[in-house]
């Protein structure tokens, strides 16, 4: 499904775009549950997927971004951890990336927000793309569970989401 909505878009349409596209992923199995609703114009969205507990995504048409929402607890804005975090959300868009892996700057942005050490990871759309968006936000997810963290960050990973440790 590939969905590609002028960015002054009716902002109802765009969240049913964007529900649509998850729907489509649960349905294939990619969440183990999936569940949403609208909250004051937003798309809230709760799955089961990388992890034990529930992730939050929100997406908010009027902004144009889809927000995992407290997806890294327990991370000090001045720790190595979250300054390697944001390294590698910046190196998201490196044409030393294969394509698949890559982020095109032109039409998504990337950025994370430290609120009181809860990291939260939000993938904006700068031209309406939802398929694109929603895939590319969903691939960097996965790629800070199942590479980033997998790598020094282990203990982390052990602390925070009782990773076995092995």
């Amino acid at each position: 499904m590939h969905v590609v909505l002028p960015l002054m878009q009716d902002w109802s349409a765009s969240a049913d775009a964007v529900d649509a596209l998850l729907r489509s992923r649960a349905d294939r199995g990619v969440f183990r549950s999936f569940a949403s609703a609208r909250v004051r114009g937003r798309l809230d969205c709760t799955m089961v997927w990388l992890r034990e507990q529930p992730t939050r995504l929100v997406f908010d048409p009027r902004r144009r971004t889809l927000e995992f929402r407290d997806l890294l607890p327990n991370l000090d804005l001045d720790s190595t951890l979250y300054k390697d975090l944001r390294r590698f959300l910046r190196g998201r868009a490196s044409a030393d990336l294969p394509p698949h892996r890559r982020f095109d700057h032109q039409r998504i942005k990337v950025r994370s927000r430290n609120r009181k050490g809860t990291v939260s990871v939000a993938v904006e759309s700068l031209d309406g793309d939802w398929d694109y968006a929603v895939s590319k936000a969903l691939k960097l997810v996965n790629e800070i569970f199942l590479g980033f963290l997998r790598g020094p960050y282990y203990n982390y990973m052990v602390e925070n989401f009782q990773e076995p440790e092995d």
